[in-house]
């Protein structure tokens, strides 16, 4: 937040605008000068002139489905994107959660991303059944790239 260096240990550059444009897991980006913000309720909309753009690398990028189906990230209640528990959860998930109680699920408080021991995290090497507590000291979010003290325990 405010009290701490946000881009400590982070790749990134400085834009035209000023604006810090972080260069790591990015595949592109979009720079634009803020013409006008428009305060719409529960979120504020800002129209900008796009000043630079360029296409860092080549890669398939993280899809909203890909984030909520594999990352388990989740969507604020306010996000038009927003799906309750009760939907998403059919009768085979629950009894597959009911199974996989057993070990403990976390989550991180930045983003969402949820962390289920069962599957572990095979992109970071995790292997499937590691608890939170046997993962590395430095193992970040795959998410968001916090460290394991921003993440909580599910109930």
């Amino acid at each position: 937040g405010r009290d701490e260096d946000k881009f400590k240990g982070v790749n990134y550059k400085i834009g035209a605008t000023g604006s810090p444009i972080i260069m790591e897991n990015t595949l592109a980006y979009i720079e634009a000068e803020i013409i006008k913000a428009i305060d719409a309720g529960t979120h504020t909309l800002f129209i900008g002139k796009v000043v630079d753009a360029e296409n860092i690398k080549k890669a398939k990028p993280l899809t909203y489905d890909y984030y909520h189906q594999v990352k388990k990230g989740i969507s604020p209640k306010a996000a038009p994107t927003y799906i309750p528990k009760e939907e998403k959860l059919g009768k085979e998930i629950n009894k597959e959660r009911k199974e996989s109680e057993k070990m403990i699920k976390y989550k991180c408080t930045v983003c969402g991303y949820i962390y289920e021991p069962e599957k572990g995290d095979p992109e970071s090497g995790v292997n499937p059944g590691t608890p939170f507590e046997g993962l590395p000291d430095d193992w970040v979010c795959p998410v968001c790239g916090v460290g394991k003290d921003d993440f909580e325990e599910v109930s």
